[in-house]
């Protein structure tokens, strides 16, 4: 992006010095109403005009595009609301499973099926035969 920048800015910098060095007679600007006169060269009061001519549209593009980054911030508020919603409904979420999980435990002894001290079921056998090895 950076030699993109200087791909445009060289060029337009050429043409800017070539118009000063080409336009530097003196004219007179004056604004009728008021009593006001400035003499300046032609090439200052034209690239001082043409620098006023793009703020003005930068500020008024900038203006125009007001509501969508009023929405754009109002969108990611929302968000942001949202996401925390979410994570406060799945820590609600695991703290209800958690105490489902605690209130259908057994009272006293182990669940048929499991190791005495453990949860987890014992692997069934598949037969009465013995296992040689």
């Amino acid at each position: 992006m950076r030699h993109l920048s200087w791909i445009v800015t060289i060029p337009v910098a050429l043409v800017a010095i070539l118009f000063a060095i080409s336009n530097r007679g003196i004219v007179t600007l004056s604004l009728w109403p008021l009593p006001f006169t400035l003499e300046t060269p032609v090439y200052l009061a034209t690239l001082i005009a043409l620098v006023v001519g793009f703020l003005a549209g930068g500020f008024i593009v900038w203006n125009s595009q007001r509501r969508h980054r009023r929405r754009a911030r109002r969108e990611g508020n929302r968000v942001l609301y949202l996401e925390r919603e979410l994570k406060e409904a799945q820590a609600r979420a695991a703290a209800a499973e958690k105490r489902l999980a605690e209130s259908t435990r057994p009272v006293s002894g182990p669940v048929s099926g499991t190791l005495p001290g453990s949860t987890l079921p014992v692997a069934a056998a598949q037969g009465s035969a013995p296992t040689v090895h």
